[in-house]
């Protein structure tokens, strides 16, 4: 399950559902900062290539702190709202499995 909604400098309603939706927006505003790769992680005190992962989608291993140092490297901020539990959004509710073996 992602955060349902994220506010950052290009779209205030992006949903971030997966760690590639969050290397998407890194390497955007990176970008968009005229920044490179490299720049970051110095920044960040991290390699090169720990953004180049961040940003292809594997984001998997990264800490709670490092996402912080990189969200303030790149002047963004993030704002979780919590879901509406008596309209639920389609993305977050439980389908029944079609699979006969899953029940």
């Amino acid at each position: 399950m992602g955060i349902r909604r994220m506010s950052w400098v290009g779209d205030p309603d992006m949903f971030v559902g997966t760690a590639r939706d969050w290397g998407n927006i890194v390497r955007d505003r990176r970008t968009d900062l005229g920044m490179t790769q490299a720049e970051l992680a110095e920044r960040i005190g991290k390699a090169r290539q720990w953004v180049v992962r961040f940003e292809s989608g594997h984001a998997g291993s990264a800490s709670v702190d490092s996402l912080v140092e990189l969200l303030e490297a790149l002047a963004l901020d993030v704002r979780v709202d919590p879901l509406d539990l008596e309209d639920p959004d389609p993305m977050f509710m439980d389908i029944p499995s079609t699979d006969p073996f899953e029940r």
